[in-house]
């Protein structure tokens, strides 16, 4: 470096360490970090957890998700900025913000770096919504890593103002913590590297255009041009938001509902999750349920009635599924639905009751309707009666079975239901059981038996298979005599 080089040089770092001196002191550095500290403070108050909060609780202080912020609470990307997953999250970025923030306030001055910190801030939101928008995400790391973004572009649009020296040590400095966040994101599946690259691209930009000489001209504030700039960042980031891809619309309501609504635990980490509407007591359904740990129903009230959500990979309660096919073809599956809905559709307020089989995206496959009421007949068995039947029909019919001797505490299960086809009496056998000549006549012996106490003949017995897929339906039309027995027709005769 030549004599006129040092001197040249020299004399940068006098202007430059004079005007630093007297910038104006970083007071927006100072109050975004007392803030994001009385935010978490609040938090912590309010029942967060120390070390991990939970993703609803984040969620309900204005955490960035995307089926909430992609559907009209864009707020959402701003506030995000103010909270942390805990005390190591918000100790880390308060660290990190006050030792660039106190330099690259006092280069910008304040008022033009609130404008970068935030609108950094907002294009960290933008690119992790764009790659993961079912994901919550919270953090001032994105407008962190803007700041730093804004400090290069500084560096270099008034390379002729920092000295030499000291911009090269900035630069190295800023680029090795840069490129280690990079390689420590990539490799850490818990780090939104998408923030802190978003955030790191429009700290830079924005840079460029807020970046000014370090001297009391060019720290003057022009209201307009700030404003401009406010407003041309606005429209670029309000297009690019509209235009961000929307999750799955059942992938989406399942997941607000999963991550914003109320829950109940029932113990084993099972959780029934209730919508607006539903009262905490309707949530408590019965045991049984559940016959795995760590499984999720959605309880919902509405225009609908009440509606049970169940997803894809719940377990049934044992059944062996079909091989090959999805649970909302599956017969066996969709008996399980069948039966749990009707024994836990009293806990719920019903019934009538709907079983929702979602996808994996949760989307709505199937819904299984229940109007079937249950009446338990001694101590273990049961009459399952639906349509116009009536309670009275139930109890008249649990009394005539135990009459014949049918029922005998065993657990056994009969159906009963009345509608415009007339009234069916089913019952569930063993597989094949309804080709046997001599068993289906003892069915037929049975509905004779007692059709007077639901309303007489014509009756229809049905025979189910233990997926409650009708077999075979016999219509007994009347009595014969006392030795030719009862005249029976197939079904539909």
């Amino acid at each position: 470096m030549s004599d006129a080089e040092l001197t040249d040089d020299y004399r940068r770092q006098d202007n430059f360490r004079a005007a630093f001196a007297a910038a104006p002191a970083p007071v927006v550095t100072y109050a975004l970090i007392v803030v994001n500290v009385l935010i978490f403070v609040a938090m912590l108050v309010a029942s967060s957890s120390l070390i991990q909060p939970s993703n609803q609780q984040m969620i309900r202080w204005g955490a960035d998700f995307g089926p909430l912020t992609l559907n009209g609470q864009w707020w959402r990307m701003i506030t995000s900025c103010f909270l942390h997953f805990g005390f190591i999250h918000i100790g880390m970025n308060m660290f990190i913000l006050f030792q660039v923030g106190v330099l690259t306030e006092k280069l910008f001055g304040s008022v033009r770096f609130l404008v970068l910190y935030i609108l950094a801030g907002i294009g960290g939101s933008l690119l992790s919504l764009y790659s993961h928008p079912s994901s919550v995400s919270a953090g001032a790391s994105g407008a962190v890593f803007g700041v730093y973004g804004g400090l290069l572009a500084f560096l270099l649009v008034q390379r002729g103002f920092v000295p030499t020296k000291l911009a090269l040590g900035i630069a190295k400095s800023a680029g090795i913590f840069i490129a280690y966040n990079i390689v420590y994101g990539l490799s850490s599946p818990g780090t939104d590297i998408q923030a802190h690259l978003g955030g790191l691209v429009s700290g830079f930009l924005l840079g460029c255009v807020l970046a000014r000489p370090l001297s009391p001209s060019g720290q003057r504030i022009y209201p307009v041009r700030t404003v401009l700039v406010i407003l041309c960042v606005t429209a670029v980031g309000y297009a690019a938001f509209i235009h961000l891809p929307r999750p799955d619309e059942g992938n989406s309501q399942w997941l607000r509902h999963m991550l914003g609504d109320e829950r109940i635990s029932l113990g084993n980490n099972n959780y029934v999750i209730y919508t607006a509407g539903t009262k905490k007591s309707d949530a408590l359904v019965k045991d049984g349920f559940f016959s795995k740990p760590n499984e999720v129903v959605l309880l919902s009230k509405g225009a609908d009635g009440v509606v049970i959500s169940i997803p894809t990979g719940f377990s049934d309660g044992g059944a062996q599924a079909s091989a090959g096919l999805p649970p909302w073809d599956d017969p066996r599956f969709l008996a399980w639905a069948q039966v749990t809905g009707v024994l836990v559709a009293p806990s719920v307020g019903g019934p009538p009751v709907k079983i929702a089989i979602l996808s994996r995206q949760g989307a709505i496959k199937k819904v299984v309707a229940i109007d079937t009421r249950q009446l338990v007949v001694g101590t273990a068995d049961s009459i399952w009666y639906s349509g116009s039947a009536t309670p009275e029909d139930a109890e008249a019919l649990g009394k005539a079975l135990q009459k014949m001797k049918v029922f005998g505490n065993s657990g056994m299960r009969v159906f009963l239901s009345k509608g415009s086809d007339g009234t069916r009496l089913s019952f569930t056998v063993k597989d094949g059981a309804w080709d046997n000549p001599k068993l289906t006549t003892t069915f037929i012996t049975i509905g004779a038996g007692v059709a007077n106490s639901i309303g007489g003949l014509p009756l229809t017995v049905s025979l189910m298979n233990r997926d409650m897929e009708r077999k075979k339906d016999m219509v007994i039309v009347k009595k014969l005599d006392s030795t030719a027995g009862y005249k029976v027709l197939p079904a539909g005769v």
